[in-house]
């Protein structure tokens, strides 16, 4: 998929209605910054932060400030999302399972940042969007 494809697909927000769609976009996207960007910037102070760079398709714009303590990689998101839809359908009976708490902020995290990331590539007038 495209820059050009995730960011219309992230700007029209009616593509928006289930968890399996925030998903599906949070993947191609993942899948499209392995090799569709032109830098992953790393903050001096912090360093777990990272700012994607894009190329031309995306008018070099940089990203927000994306933490990759709470970032799911590509490599990790489809057990991620397994595991997330398991924690929604037993969430009640959930106590003091940390990992799959941990899970849910990650993966929240990781969607929400994704479709603001794909944002951050539209042109500077409509910037606002994002």
């Amino acid at each position: 998929m495209t820059l050009s494809q995730l960011v219309e697909w992230a700007n029209t927000k009616n593509r928006f209605q289930t968890i399996d769609e925030y998903s599906s976009f949070c993947e191609e996207y993942l899948t499209f910054i392995v090799d569709g960007l032109q830098a992953v910037i790393v903050s001096q102070n912090e360093n777990h932060y990272r700012f994607f760079q894009y190329r031309e398709d995306g008018s070099f714009n940089v990203s927000r400030p994306i933490n990759s303590n709470l970032m799911i990689s590509i490599e990790d998101f489809h057990l991620a999302k397994q595991d997330f839809n398991y924690a929604m359908q037993h969430i009640r009976e959930m106590k003091e399972e940390l990992y799959l708490r941990g899970l849910i902020n990650k993966f929240i995290y990781t969607c929400q940042q994704m479709i603001g990331a794909a944002l951050d590539a539209l042109p500077t007038g409509e910037s606002n969007k994002a």
